[in-house]
């Protein structure tokens, strides 16, 4: 079973290096996003969405200087609230404060809080402390060792080293070298590991007054292209729980800097723009990349794919990069002011034969030698309204189908999506929005709407429903799920609470669950945090489940100390709970809470000088983790 992840450690980030938090609030955001992405199968993507976070946080967005697209890729706003922002910018001039953003139609104390630890205002941005005149490097080194009896190839302990400088955000160059619980240190040839990940990228590069190199990089890297029908690497905040909405949003390109060993590409890519009257453009996106990934390889065939990336067995070392994958696209695209259209294509294959054995529920999924896709995607913005979709075909003729919207109507921000996937759509590097691990075999719709207050509170609720007109694994027949769920939140400054229920159904076996969550913190004394969070499920309403955690948090802008207890009484699987957990940097924790006992840590962190922070974690596994965060101007 895979583990819900989700991290906190950026809040150690904040204040250990930055003096600012992301807050209750912003916690409680991620947590989310979190589970949405659990439930699609792709929670090893939490690691580059906390890293654009970070990145935020060191280096804050001028919210009077940033371009449209800069705000979209803040992901906390709605289109709504972009559009509102630069109506004001243009026609009243500079935001000087938070409490200035707070009387900007669409913005209200929940959304301003929630965005205040990633932008500066004004003469702030100035004085911020963040060097943008020249290079910035950051090494992050980490490990954590635990006890345990069973024999591996190596030693029983994970350790990573990261390494990014930018200079003038025209230049990135990126290094990490990881090597996972029980692998030895020297492994193909690489020191202190298996994996080693590098890349230079380089923006806005002119060429001759004709055009530009938008963005390039060499090495590792990730496409994001249309809403996902075709390809879509890295995180994605929309979808799910998400106020912002459905789309897409995100560079064609992006550097990777993530320590997943399977889901990246490698080679080059760059995008060249050319810029026309009319605040026009087209931009044409080129990819290639080539590298090995590990299988199971049997009769010259490879008869699955792994993805956990861990190397520390003679089985798991066999299967190590035993395969060669082959991927390459193009993308054009076409904005105006209020419209973009894109026509993406995609084609990849590996150097072997797929061996895997034909079920009913994979037998739509299976392909030999070369495949690909190919799109057209759009998004256009309709006064308040923005729609958009992308249809979709693989080389066998099999389609797919997206499209949404999103809208304000009062003070109600809406959003909407249907989608429509052929059991035959093969696509295995697309990243659309999906309630399954795949875009395949489904149908659907779903709904989020939000509203918030000026005085810090906030309700929002949504729901899908999602058919699937063939065999699911495990499930032998046609099959439903609906989901359904109502948040209220608020925050102020010295308290944030927040409660949630929820429901789901799945019509095989006529199974539903429900549940409530909620939390509750505050400031208890100068310096010093309290939160309280609990949690009960009840499953087919004849199985419970219950957990329920204290956490305390003081730091004095030097240090941090971080101290929880969690007890939990779910001694059914189906009424399992997870709790989130403060963490190293750049990492993501989880407790699973299945049985009867109580979890607790101790996480320490510490400023060594203006550049530098130390972090200690203890837990009852036992489990030592260790990391050091240094910056170079």
């Amino acid at each position: 079973m895979k583990k819900i992840a989700c991290l906190a450690g950026m809040m150690m980030l904040s204040a250990g290096l930055l003096g600012q938090q992301i807050g209750m609030q912003g916690e409680e955001l991620l947590e989310r996003v979190a589970s949405e992405l659990v439930e699609r199968g792709v929670e090893g993507e939490m690691e580059s969405l906390l890293e654009h976070f970070e990145d935020l946080l060191e280096a804050p967005l001028d919210i009077n200087r940033a371009t449209a697209e800069q705000l979209e890729g803040l992901y906390l706003l709605t289109d709504f609230q972009i559009a509102s922002l630069l109506e004001y910018r243009s026609t009243g001039g500079d935001v000087l404060s938070a409490a200035e953003l707070q009387l900007v139609h669409g913005f209200d104390k929940s959304t301003v809080d929630l965005i205040r630890p990633f932008v500066c205002f004004g003469s702030m941005a100035l004085g911020s402390g963040i060097s943008h005149g020249g290079g910035r490097g950051d090494l992050l080194v980490k490990g954590w060792w635990k006890k345990d009896t069973e024999e591996y190839l190596g030693p029983h302990f994970y350790s990573q080293v990261k390494y990014k400088w930018k200079y003038e955000e025209k230049l990135q160059l990126g290094i990490t070298l990881e090597k996972d619980y029980g692998e030895e240190f020297l492994t193909g040839g690489v020191p202190m590991g298996d994996f080693l990940s590098f890349h230079f990228g380089i923006k806005d590069v002119g060429i001759r007054d004709v055009a530009s190199i938008s963005n390039a990089v060499l090495g590792d890297y990730l496409v994001r292209l249309g809403q996902g029908l075709v390809m879509w690497g890295g995180f994605s905040f929309s979808g799910g729980e998400a106020a912002q909405g459905f789309l897409k949003r995100g560079a064609d390109i992006v550097p990777y800097t993530s320590s997943d060993e399977n889901n990246f590409l490698r080679g080059a890519a760059a995008t060249v723009k050319r810029s026309m009257p009319g605040y026009r453009s087209i931009a044409l996106t080129m990819f290639f990349s080539l590298k090995d990934v590990d299988a199971r390889i049997k009769d010259g065939k490879y008869t699955s794919l792994l993805s956990d990336g861990l190397h520390n067995t003679e089985s798991t070392m066999a299967a190590r990069k035993s395969l060669g994958e082959i991927v390459y696209g193009a993308s054009l695209q076409y904005n105006a002011m209020k419209m973009r259209i894109g026509v993406n294509w995609a084609g990849y294959g590996y150097d072997a034969l797929c061996g895997r054995r034909v079920q009913d529920y994979n037998r739509y999924q299976i392909y030999q030698g070369q495949w690909g896709n190919c799109s057209i995607d759009m998004v256009a913005l309709l006064g308040r309204t923005r729609v958009f979709g992308e249809l979709a075909m693989d080389y066998g003729g099999s389609g797919a189908f997206v499209a949404g919207v999103s809208t304000r109507v009062g003070d109600w921000d809406l959003s909407g999506i249907v989608r429509s996937y052929s059991r035959s759509y093969i696509a295995p590097y697309a990243g659309a929005y999906s309630t399954i691990s795949s875009c395949s075999n489904q149908s659907g719709i779903a709904f989020v709407a939000g509203r918030g207050s000026s005085g810090g509170g906030k309700f929002s609720v949504g729901g899908s429903y999602t058919f699937h007109p063939w065999e699911r694994y495990n499930i032998g027949e046609p099959s439903s799920t609906a989901k359904l769920w109502g948040r209220w939140e608020r925050s102020s400054e010295r308290y944030n609470w927040n409660v949630k229920l929820y429901g789901n159904w799945d019509s095989y076996g006529s199974k539903y669950k429900v549940g409530v969550k909620g939390m509750f913190g505050g400031e208890a004394a100068r310096n010093l945090q309290l939160k309280l969070r609990w949690e009960t499920v009840a499953w087919r309403m004849d199985k419970v489940g219950f957990g329920a955690g204290a956490e305390g948090v003081y730091g004095n802008g030097r240090a941090k100390v971080v101290l929880r207890c969690a007890y939990y009484n779910c001694r059914d699987w189906n009424t399992r709970l997870y709790m989130y957990e403060y963490d190293l940097p750049s990492s993501f924790s989880s407790t699973l809470m299945y049985g009867e006992g109580l979890k607790y840590y101790a996480l320490v962190s510490c400023k060594m000088g203006r550049k530098t922070a130390l972090y200690l974690k203890i837990d009852e596994i036992p489990r030592v983790k260790v990391g050091l965060k240094m910056r170079f101007f």
